[in-house]
């Protein structure tokens, strides 16, 4: 038995919807709803955020000295253990070098692991690991002239397929 659609007034953005599904079929209107929601829920795993499959390339990663977290869409895990060096220039200063901020990480998965350290300004800024690039794109606190204790220190990171 063949069912056909409804002739529907609605208007999307200025286009009669209702002359396309007036002329459709039921198992053709459910068909093509089925086609539009698999499309939109199929995003390849390099989707936007909340796709369900969310891609680690342009991702932003903030982790806490002492703390570890899992890089989305991956099976990569950063581990910030400590910043070894903060020589970067108080920010009440004026400085002739603006310094660099030096932190020790360890980047694991399941079957592989690694200590690295990246900088703030020198190089290595970023690694390549398990087919993504880490890059450290900041610490903070910033130093305003007082010492900064060294549990309060947070990295960013920026996070990126490799091409």
């Amino acid at each position: 038995m063949r069912y056909t659609a409804m002739r529907s007034t609605t208007e999307v953005d200025g286009w009669g919807l209702g002359t396309v599904i007036e002329s459709m079929t039921m198992t053709g209107f459910v068909r093509l709803a089925l086609a539009a929601a698999l499309a939109a829920c199929s995003s390849g795993g390099s989707g936007p955020a909340g796709s369900g499959n969310p891609s680690p390339s342009g991702a932003t990663l903030e982790v806490s000295v002492g703390d570890a977290a899992v890089v989305p869409g991956s099976s990569v895990t950063i581990a910030f253990r400590a910043v070894t060096e903060d020589s970067r220039c108080p920010g009440n200063v004026i400085c002739v070098w603006m310094g660099n901020g030096q932190v020790a990480l360890t980047l694991s998965t399941p079957t592989e692991s690694r200590d690295v350290t990246l900088n703030t300004t020198s190089e290595p800024r970023g690694i390549e690991f398990e087919g993504l690039r880490i890059g450290l794109a900041g610490l903070a606190p910033y130093p305003m002239g007082s010492p900064i204790d060294p549990h309060d220190y947070v990295a960013t990171f920026e996070i990126d397929a490799d091409r």
